[in-house]
């Protein structure tokens, strides 16, 4: 690719001013120095049953990389791979991406598949941005080269059941009593286990009364259904993905329980435009937790109006949101070490000191471990066929709604 030119950093409102595409307008920047190009290995599940997610990321890779461009005046070259949903592909994909020059990676949004992907990076001594993952283990195994934008799952659990707390405070008749379903993968039992802690160190006021884990790779939930049913629980807390909770939330028309709440903590379903698909008026009122884009962020509007001219039939969702500003912290970083070489953007990674461009987040900061230290997470409940953020109040585009209406009576 050609190399970029610039003589400055510009701001973000000097290169959109209000709108992507403004190449014409930074050309003095770029005619002083040169500028080299960075090659970027992003590794994500874009086939099997983490499909739907994958792909967002790779859409989000991709707008990130033009935004960058804008930006910084950085050509991030993508090669994309691709882990098949197989957790023990993310060290076969990272190893092909470093053979082919890539001195940085992205990804692996799995667990299991982020962890694998680390140890090859670890070898190989390349830096590794990591947009979505929760599991402890990510941060928690003494890798180096690790740098993790998403919190993980006890944070984020925590900062979820938190705002959930704050959402049955304030119901006149609030829910009483919780079924917890959960994934049975690394991701989920992470989770499940640290919404345990939470629960009890944030004295919850509703009684958990049922524990259901379910494979991953299962095609019917009937059963595991049925037992959060029998529990007797009035709210329904899950962990899924956005095959499976297509599935749960199926197999609650079909068996006839409506929960007054369903809650998902560090979860896909609400986020994924899939999810709407599959389910129609079945989806509405559903809430989930995680990061999310700042619906009131400067940037937000144009980078969505660029993201739906180049994906006119897709959402710019959670998934695409994080890969996006993967790729501006990586493009920051080599703007900074005035560098491609791996050595040089792992040093410039350790000391980020960004705001984030489209994220909801605090200033984006990396400690010891690799593990950024100031996120925030938003709540989103299904509503018209499309995610509202309902918290916190700060940026929310619209009060929660309680309780769901019966399935039966939509």
């Amino acid at each position: 690719m050609d190399k970029i030119v610039q003589a400055r950093k510009p701001t973000r409102r000097t290169v959109l001013g209000g709108t992507l595409g403004l190449a014409a307008a930074m050309a003095p920047w770029r005619a002083k120095a040169a500028m080299p190009s960075v090659k970027v290995g992003a590794i994500m599940p874009s086939s099997g049953v983490l499909a739907f997610p994958g792909q967002a990321c790779v859409r989000g890779v991709n707008l990130g990389a033009k935004f960058a461009k804008e930006r910084f005046g950085v050509v991030v070259d993508v090669v994309h791979a691709d882990t098949q949903s197989k957790p023990e592909n993310g060290r076969i994909a990272a190893e092909a991406l470093i053979r082919q020059g890539c001195t940085v990676l992205v990804g692996a949004w799995d667990s299991g598949a982020t962890i694998s992907a680390l140890q090859a990076a670890e070898a190989a001594k390349v830096p590794m941005v990591v947009h979505i993952a929760s599991a402890t283990q990510v941060t928690s195994q003494g890798f180096t080269q690790v740098f993790r934008f998403y919190p993980p799952a006890s944070k984020i659990v925590r900062l979820s059941l938190a705002e959930m707390k704050n959402i049955v405070a304030s119901l006149s008749d609030p829910p009483k009593t919780a079924a917890l379903l959960h994934l049975n993968n690394t991701m989920g039992t992470s989770t499940a286990t640290s919404i345990d802690q939470a629960w009890a160190e944030l004295d919850m006021p509703l009684k958990l009364v049922a524990h259901v884990p379910y494979d991953e790779k299962a095609r019917d939930l009937s059963v595991e259904v049925a037992k959060a049913k029998a529990s007797g629980a009035d709210t329904l807390v899950s962990v899924t993905r956005v095959n499976d909770a297509i599935m749960i939330t199926r197999e609650c028309v079909k068996q006839g329980w409506s929960p007054k709440m369903i809650f998902s903590p560090n979860s896909n379903g609400v986020v994924d435009k899939a999810y709407y698909d599959a389910l129609g008026k079945y989806a509405e009122g559903a809430m989930s937790t995680g990061l999310g884009y700042n619906p009131k962020s400067p940037d937000t509007k144009a980078i969505i109006a660029q993201f739906q001219s180049d994906y006119p039939n897709e959402w710019l969702d959670v998934n695409a949101g994080c890969a996006f500003e993967a790729i501006q912290i990586v493009a920051d970083a080599v703007v900074r070490a005035k560098s491609n070489a791996s050595a040089d953007i792992h040093a410039a990674l350790k000391t980020t000191n960004m705001e984030p461009v489209l994220m909801y987040s605090g200033p984006t900061q990396f400690d010891s471990t690799g593990q950024n230290i100031n996120n925030r997470i938003a709540v989103f409940q299904a509503r018209g066929n499309r995610p509202y953020v309902v918290g916190p109040e700060s940026i929310a585009e619209a009060k929660p709604q309680f309780p769901l209406v019966p399935f039966e009576k939509r």
